[in-house]
């Protein structure tokens, strides 16, 4: 599928590769917000003083699976920093549900640790809406905010996804499995919890918790939408989780830039880097025009 600074000094504990040379190209390591050691990767010049990108991955994903195509892209027009949430890839799990906030929290943890202080986030899926959750909650950290194939909420998702998240234990129906990854793509995501510091384990634990999230109460209300003045672009398929009706509706609202790929379903999207990443570019040079 989701903000209270650390400081610094608690923050660079875990790990000491947080002491970055000046000019390291690729980096990774740990930040501590709260119990739990955050992953976190750093592609390009950070010290530059080129604004960089945040990125944010998809429930069950991770950086390099979710990012694959477009990260090295993004990564030409100006440095990269690509966080892993709680329970997910590199990032071990806790006992506390997955919320939005506590993704916020996290997220941030890392970039005070880095020392920056404003990006450009890009957020797909479940990090669309962890997106849109700093859009509401800490705009000041945001530059611009591109969310890939995210809702307001779960009731603007797709009817079919709906119902499955509602009834799991339901026959899918043919218009859900169409939407739905496959088994291969379950194994990819699965196969990415190899190196998860509570073993491979935390890929059933992390898939319960996020069902107990986008069943919840989660999004933002009109209002929350109408008051955000982070410079928005709304990107998604012509056949994905959110209808474009839905995504339409929202981007009025945000008063958001929107782009509709065609012939692109949720899961293929992140895949179609050649289009997204010049959307993206338009929407940070458009903002500061």
């Amino acid at each position: 599928m989701i903000i209270l600074p650390n400081s610094l000094l608690a923050a660079t504990a875990l790990c000491s590769a947080l002491a970055l040379p000046a000019a390291a190209q690729e980096a990774t390591g740990r930040v501590m917000s709260g119990d739990l050691g955050i992953y976190y990767e750093v592609h390009g010049d950070i010290t530059s003083g080129v604004t960089p990108f945040l990125v944010l991955h998809g429930g069950m994903g991770t950086i390099s699976g979710d990012f694959g195509d477009l990260l090295p892209v993004l990564a030409e027009q100006r440095p990269v920093i690509g966080v892993e949430q709680q329970g997910h890839g590199h990032t071990g799990g806790r006992d506390v549900q997955v919320t939005l906030e506590v993704m916020c929290n996290d997220t941030l943890a890392v970039l005070d640790a880095l020392g920056v202080q404003r990006v450009h986030v890009v957020g797909y899926s479940m990090g669309g809406m962890l997106a849109l959750e700093l859009g509401v909650t800490a705009p000041e950290r945001l530059e611009t905010l591109s969310a890939i194939s995210a809702s307001q909420n779960q009731d603007g998702m797709h009817p079919a996804i709906v119902e499955m998240n509602r009834d799991p234990g339901a026959t899918p129906s043919p218009e859900a499995l169409e939407l739905m990854p496959t088994q291969e793509d379950f194994a990819g995501m699965q196969a990415a919890y190899a190196d998860n510091p509570d073993g491979p384990e935390q890929f059933e634990r992390t898939m319960q918790q996020l069902h107990t999230l986008i069943v919840g109460d989660w999004g933002w209300s009109d209002e929350e939408l109408v008051a955000m003045e982070v410079p928005t672009l709304l990107l998604l398929g012509d056949n994905d989780f959110t209808p474009v009706d839905h995504a339409r509706q929202m981007a009025a609202k945000i008063g958001a830039q929107l782009a509709v790929l065609p012939d692109t379903t949720h899961m293929s999207i992140m895949s179609r880097a050649d289009w997204l990443a010049p959307m993206i570019a338009n929407r940070i040079a458009t903002a500061v025009e």
